[in-house]
This record gives structure tokens, C-alpha cells and sequence, in this order.
């Protein structure tokens, strides 16, 4: 069930009649009805498309199709199909040589394939059934990432944009039910992502029991896997760069209000499948929130450029479930930088000039950075909390400024590093790139606060951060980062 107001909820009619009719013109449709003509124009704008290996216009040319030069691994698709029908997906040959591998499983002989393109050129998958053309294209490989959550297929990212500022989007999982495809109505699942960070919060896939269509079941895990995964909390790759190439789209294609089908390629990055003059309403499902309102408020607003409709996006419908991607993921969400409490070292206490009250511990403004694996701390707050006869002794100890290499630094630690950690607040010693230079410093533990949770942790004491205090990323297990905003 959609956990949402029924009011905020776009229907079918309401979506042609009011921003598909209005804000598409005939000429734009036509150009994302016909994939042939989208990757023209999307590769002009340099926006990458899958590499096309041949295109099959009629039954005389299919006669003569050079099956040596396809490659084992490749799709076939409809120029003009619609919701996925028609799209075949091939992994492989056979020892053999004679047929081709789908994803469940399934093999398809030359002539069985020749039959399927033969049904694309009638018409069979295009709108209005109308004759059409086979593509035959290169098969992405998926980014290890999304890779391990998806059944052999190619996983999409989904981004519906209206006047030019991203307004929802969700990914959608082959399945083995789905035939390694990403079509929701064949089995695929599909989970919500927040605009603003890029993390994937709700999922649903539709229920292969229902009596009625369009019924979704409410999923945590994935399934058809030998490990079934949780789904939320997911943090999407260059989320950015994701949201300006479906901005990028919309204007190069000229609709108003646009679907737009991004994979990412293990190699290549972000490659458009392709663009959806149309697009269906269960986004509105995994992201358990209506289009409706969202459209609304995005209706008439000065969008001046590219990165401006992102931020207003981001602004408007961002962060707004982060509470449930908290209840769902069983993570909680930490801003870039997040005030922490940091506690001072027993038997040291503090007190204000002017008010007789003792302190315990300092809130800081921290910076949560997983590009370091042990946290920082500077001498200065490592003196305030009580750890300056440790800071005073490790700055009296004759070492080299700097050392050559992370071996030399090593070597140092090995030999000579007994002696300076018998200071009873010096755990150990840790090698640090500093301005470029290799150095020593001394690591110490410290008690700390993060959205409520007590925890002891590591700390290098360094004076080459920005902030007082950076947690690293050994520390952030268990917890996700919005990097949109600091704290409230």
C-alpha cells in the first residue's frame, strides 16, 4: 500500500492530461519514441548511449546478417518498443556455437532469433503495431555495485524531470521472474531512491499472485540471489553526475516532462538506455510517495540552469524521508558534518569563566570523512580534553620531520616505536601523509557522542585537517552520510 495521501497521488489521466499533453510537443515525442534517433542526438550532446552493432530494417537484410561478427554477449531490442516488450538479452553461446544464452537459463537457436526479429520489423512490440526496426546493441556490464543486488540482468536508475529539475527516481533490479530484464510488469523490483542523496529507501516488485494488476508486495531483501540482500540504503554512484545527465536529456530532447533510463557500465559509467516520453506511475510505489504534489510545486518555478534545478530538487523533495530510510535500513543517517560530543579524559574538568559549572565534554562540529580509515583529531582539542602531558611527550621525542617513504616510516615504528607508546594515553603509532610528507603520529582513544550513541574510538593526532575533529570511516560502519547537508 502507497504510504502517502491518495490527494498526492498522480493518476493516468491526470498525468497526460496535465504535463504529458502540455509540456511534450508532438516533434520531442517522436524523437524519444524511436531509440535510433534519441542516441543521435543524445551522442551529439555527449552523453553516452550502448554502442549499436546492427540494425535490421528488413526480412531480405536478416538473410544476410553476419552472425560471426555478433558478439557472444548482446541485446535485441524494438526502435520503437514500449515497457520493455521485445527486448532479448544474451549472455552467451552454447559450447556449441549453435544458440544463444538468456538469463534464466534459456537458449534461443539463429532461427529462433530470426523469428523474434521478424516479429519486431511487423510491429508486433512497437506502439500502434506499426513496422518497425531490430536493434542490435552492445550489453552493459553492470557496476560491481548494483551488480551483486540484481539477477544476471542490467540493473536502470529511473529519473523523472519536470521543468528541468529532477523530481523522483528509483532503481529497477532484474529478477529471474523478470528474464534478467528491468521491466517492473515482467518481475523486476523496484526501489525508491531519495533525489537529494541518492540512497535507496523502500522496495516493491509486483505480486506474481494478485488477482488484480498493478498489485506491488513490500520487499527487504533481494531475491533469486545466493545471498539476498538488504535493499535500503544503498548509496547510488556520482549520484550527481546522474541528475545532470537526465537534466542534460530532457533539454537536448525537448520534453517537458521526461523519463530517463540511466545504467551504469563497469567501465564506461553512466550509459542512457533511453528516454520515455510516457513514463509509468510505480515509481510513485517504490518511493512510497505521490508525483503529484511534487509536480506541483515544481510547476512554474525560474529554473535558471542545470546545477540550479538540481539544488532545487534536492531542496524540495530531498531528506524528507530520511526517517524512514533510518526505520527501514536500520542505519542511521549522519550529515558531512554532524556535531559530536566529545568527551574529556577522567579526572579533567573544566569550567566557565564566568559560570561556575563544570564540562565534561565539547561539541564539535566534525567532518565524517570514508576516505580515511582511522579518525583525526587536532593537538589543540587533544590538549583541551585532557591529553596534553601525552601530546607534550610525543613532541619531545627526537624523530625524523619526515620520512622518504611509507616502508622507511614503517621501519621506524618497528624499531624505535616500544618506546614512545609506554605512555600509558599512546596506543600506538600510525604513518600519515601530511602537506605531502610522510610522518609519525601518535594514536589515542577518546569517548565520543553521535546522534546518541556512546562509543570509545582511535584518533591520530594531527594538525593537517580542517576540522577539530574527522571520523574515519572505521567508525561509520553501521551508519549512512547525507552529504547534502550539515547539521540542523
Amino acid at each position: 500500500m502507497l504510504r502517502t495521501r491518495f490527494k498526492d497521488i498522480l493518476g493516468l489521466n491526470r498525468r497526460n492530461q496535465e504535463y504529458i499533453r502540455p509540456y511534450n510537443p508532438p516533434s520531442a515525442k517522436r524523437i524519444a519514441d524511436n531509440k535510433i534517433l534519441t542516441k543521435r542526438i543524445l551522442r551529439k550532446e555527449g552523453i553516452k548511449t550502448p554502442e549499436v552493432y546492427k540494425l535490421i530494417r528488413t526480412k531480405k537484410q536478416l538473410e544476410f546478417l553476419d552472425w560471426d561478427s555478433l558478439p557472444k554477449s548482446f541485446v535485441i531490442k524494438p526502435n520503437k518498443g514500449t515497457g520493455g516488450n521485445g527486448i532479448i538479452i544474451f549472455y552467451g553461446k552454447t559450447k556449441s556455437g549453435d544458440a544463444w544464452i538468456r538469463p534464466n537459463g534459456q537458449t534461443m537457436s539463429q532461427r529462433d532469433i530470426v523469428l523474434h526479429i521478424e516479429n519486431i520489423l511487423e510491429g508486433r512490440f512497437s506502439m500502434g503495431s506499426k513496422k518497425d526496426i531490430a536493434i542490435l546493441e552492445e550489453r552493459v556490464k553492470t557496476d560491481p555495485l548494483l551488480k551483486q543486488y540484481s539477477y544476471k540482468g542490467v540493473p536502470d536508475i529511473r529519473i523523472i524531470c519536470f521543468n528541468k529539475i529532477p523530481i523522483m527516481a528509483m532503481t529497477r533490479l532484474p529478477t529471474k521472474r523478470s528474464n534478467g530484464t528491468a521491466n517492473l510488469h515482467s518481475g523486476a523490483i523496484c526501489t525508491g531512491i531519495d533525489i537529494a542523496t541518492g540512497i535507496t529507501t523502500y522496495s516493491m516488485h509486483m505480486s506474481p499472485t494478485a488477482i488484480m494488476s498493478d498489485t506491488y508486495e513490500l520487499l527487504d531483501k533481494t531475491i533469486d540471489l545466493k545471498q539476498n540482500k538488504i535493499l535500503s540504503g544503498i548509496q547510488i554512484p556520482d549520484w550527481n553526475n546522474l541528475l545532470e545527465i537526465a537534466l542534460k536529456c530532457q533539454k537536448a530532447i525537448g520534453l517537458g516532462y521526461i523519463g530517463v533510463d540511466i545504467a551504469l557500465d563497469r567501465d564506461k559509467g553512466p550509459v542512457v538506455f533511453e528516454v520515455n516520453a510516457r513514463p509509468g506511475l510505480g515509481i510513485q510505489v517504490a518511493n512510497q510517495t505521490g508525483l503529484r504534489w511534487r509536480l506541483e510545486k515544481a510547476r512554474g518555478l525560474d529554473v535558471k540552469s542545470i546545477k540550479h534545478g538540481i539544488r532545487l530538487g534536492k531542496n524540495l523533495f530531498g531528506g524528507e524521508i530520511e526517517e524512514s530510510i533510518e526505520s527501514i535500513s536500520g542505519r542511521k543517517v549522519l550529515n558531512i558534518v554532524e556535531r559530536v560530543s566529545v568527551y574529556h579524559k577522567p579526572a579533567v574538568s573544566m569550567r566557565k569563566r564566568k559560570q561556575k559549572i563544570k564540562v565534561d565534554k565539547e561539541i564539535i562540529n566534525t567532518f565524517m570523512d570514508t576516505g580515511v580509515l582511522t579518525s583525526r583529531m587536532t593537538s589543540s582539542l587533544a590538549n583541551r580534553i585532557g591529553f596534553t602531558d601525552a601530546t607534550k611527550y610525543f613532541k619531545s621525542i627526537e624523530m625524523p620531520s619526515n620520512f622518504s617513504t611509507l616502508k622507511d616510516a614503517q621501519d621506524y615504528i618497528d624499531t624505535q616505536g616500544k618506546e614512545i607508546v609506554k605512555h600509558e594515553d599512546i596506543l600506538r603509532l600510525a604513518k600519515v601523509v601530511e602537506d605531502g610528507k610522510i610522518n609519525i603520529r601518535p594514536v589515542i582513544r577518546i569517548t565520543v557522542k553521535m546522534l546518541g550513541d556512546v562509543k570509545d574510538i582511535e584518533v591520530v593526532i594531527t594538525n593537517d585537517i580542517i576540522y577539530p575533529l574527522v571520523i574515519g570511516r572505521s567508525e561509520l560502519s553501521g551508519y549512512l552520510i547525507d552529504t547534502t547537508k550539515t547539521f540542523k
